[in-house]
């Protein structure tokens, strides 16, 4: 069983139809309550999904105590405010364009994902209560939101989503019991310094930390790695902090640092393997690399392995010829294996729901809904007890949690992409 309410917005679960909805919505807000039942494509009376089953219905202890009432009291227990941008305070009963749908598609994405996870756990005879609310893209009002009754009675916050908004809804958030799930920012976890926070995203130290294990595990006598620094934003914060990690995986290895493509030259070596390390995402800058290496490689044997920035799974690299033969690898947060069949059952059930298809987002609510909604079945009001002890594998997302007092629980989980044909793909 989920209750699923909205104390501020009505929305429904078909993305086609949702502007019909927040137009019904407007209309009718004036003059309706603010608390109303959130529908889904399989909606009957405020509650969606599963039955209880037959060796966990709790057994009558007088005749006022049913069934009904051991699932409403779950569902009070299993309260979850989930806090998304949809923004609708910004739309027009009168006007509304493809741009108010594209500003909320991230809230309303994530949010079909995350409810489609829920009546999964529910069909399975759990019982929850979600409470959808709409930040709206602003810190001012978060302030307020972290204060409402339905926040302060959650088990689970997940959400604000921007990182302006986490950091004002946790500040004056009163209700220590709940954790709040920073559920997408990238952001690293120390900026927010909010020992109640559960990041999901991997920041990009994450990424870095992997990659120079990855390379140290690489690492043979007579290779030598270069790290390629570059003065763009990606670079350095990619680059920051990679030799430290790469000397504690593996401290013999040999290492050359270079800021350009004349000291690259220099540092190469035809006896081992050249393993470089390159953080820029810069188009020029990729371009006068790799034609580079190219170049290099058809004058002379060398022996070439890069590695590079998780945002290159977004560059097209197919128009180099000889990239592939670099064995070029990147770290990712995504786990996702489009040609599994739980993959594919997910599509096509959320296609029949909302006759779109599932964006990353979608994917991300999914895997979140699931994860957080057994933990909270499982263990009740104990469930940040075993956050760092209970990994979990989604279809998107996989979750391995460290806790710092300071910063709260860091997901370190990332996959690695080797390039092959002409995309990077998980190993």
């Amino acid at each position: 069983m989920i209750s699923v309410q909205n104390r501020q917005q009505q929305l429904n679960g078909n993305k086609r139809s949702f502007v019909w909805i927040l137009t019904l919505f407007l209309f009718l807000g004036a003059c309706s309550p603010k608390t109303k039942v959130l529908k889904s494509p399989d909606h009957s009376g405020g509650n969606i999904g599963g039955t209880v089953p037959k060796e966990e219905k709790p057994e009558a202890v007088d005749k006022e105590t049913t069934v009904e009432d051991a699932r409403k009291a779950e569902a009070a227990r299993n309260s979850v405010a989930l806090i998304l941008p949809f923004q609708l305070d910004r739309i027009s009963p009168h006007t509304l364009s493809k741009e108010d749908v594209n500003r909320s598609a991230i809230a309303l994405d994530f949010y079909q994902g995350f409810q489609l996870g829920l009546n999964e756990l529910a069909q399975k005879g759990r019982s929850f209560s979600l409470n959808v609310i709409d930040s709206r893209d602003n810190a001012i009002h978060n302030q307020s939101v972290a204060k409402s009754e339905e926040v302060l009675s959650a088990a689970l916050i997940v959400g604000p989503v921007f990182p302006k908004e986490i950091t004002t809804f946790g500040m004056h958030l009163s209700n220590k019991n709940a954790l709040q799930v920073n559920p997408l920012a990238a952001t690293k976890a120390r900026e927010f310094n909010l020992p109640n926070l559960v990041s999901l995203t991997p920041s990009i130290d994450v990424h870095t930390k992997a990659m120079a294990e990855r390379v140290g595990k690489d690492y043979k006598t007579g290779d030598v790695v270069i790290i390629y620094n570059t003065s763009d934003n990606d670079g350095r914060q990619f680059l920051s902090g990679f030799l430290s990690e790469l000397k504690k995986a593996n401290p013999s290895v040999q290492v050359r640092s270079v800021s350009s493509i004349p000291q690259l030259n220099e540092e190469i070596s035809l006896t081992g393997t050249n393993l470089i390390v390159a953080g820029t995402t810069d188009r020029f800058q990729l371009r006068s690399f790799v034609s580079n290496l190219e170049a290099k490689s058809s004058e002379e044997f060398y022996m070439f392995r890069v590695y590079g920035h998780p945002l290159w799974d977004r560059i097209d690299f197919s128009i180099y010829e000889r990239f592939v033969d670099f064995r070029p690898v990147i770290t990712s947060e995504s786990h996702l294996k489009s040609w599994t069949r739980e993959t594919k059952e997910f599509k096509d059930k959320y296609y029949s729901l909302y006759n779109v298809n599932p964006s990353d987002y979608s994917y991300k609510g999914y895997d979140a809904a699931r994860y957080f909604g057994n933990l909270l079945a499982k263990y009740g009001d104990n469930y940040s007890e075993h956050i760092t002890k209970e990994k979990f594998e989604g279809l998107f997302s996989t979750y391995a949690f460290n806790y710092n007092e300071a910063w709260g629980f860091i997901n370190n989980a990332v996959s690695f992409k080797s390039y092959q044909g002409s995309s990077f793909q998980l190993n």
